[in-house]
């Protein structure tokens, strides 16, 4: 079962606008590489419990925002250090395409299913790294 969550988006000018997010699992590496190199291997709605996942991996809130996936990833619920090294800004690389699961699709209303590789820009705020992602279809 997906978390979801109500936040305010105070970046509108006239008026306040609610965003839905979904809590979800990111994976880091690429797909084609067994989840070695850069980008995100794959999203998961439920993290495996009492199982250790060798892949660097973050809990994320992702929301569909101005027509790009947003990822907001928690600096306090980051306890890896190999994955906060790779939220250090300004760059994060996707190496190849990584697919959207279909609750995150059906939940966000997405109109795409996978991003595609490139060098995406990392905001850093004082409590949370913020990635986002054009959607391609």
């Amino acid at each position: 079962m997906l978390q979801q969550q109500k936040r305010v988006t105070q970046s509108l000018p006239i008026s306040l606008a609610q965003t839905i997010e979904v809590k979800m699992e990111v994976v880091f590496g690429t797909p084609s590489q067994n989840c070695i190199g850069s980008g995100v291997c794959m999203l998961m709605n439920r993290f495996p419990r009492h199982k250790q996942l060798p892949c660097p991996h973050a809990p994320a809130w992702i929301s569909f925002e101005y027509g790009q996936l947003v990822f907001r990833f928690s600096k306090a619920e980051v306890l890896r250090a190999d994955v906060a090294s790779r939220l250090d800004p300004p760059w994060f690389l996707v190496e190849e395409s990584f697919p959207v699961p279909r609750c995150a699709v059906r939940h966000l209303g997405l109109p795409a299913q996978h991003i595609s590789p490139g060098i995406y820009r990392i905001v850093e705020t004082n409590k949370d790294w913020f990635l986002a992602f054009p959607l391609a279809r």
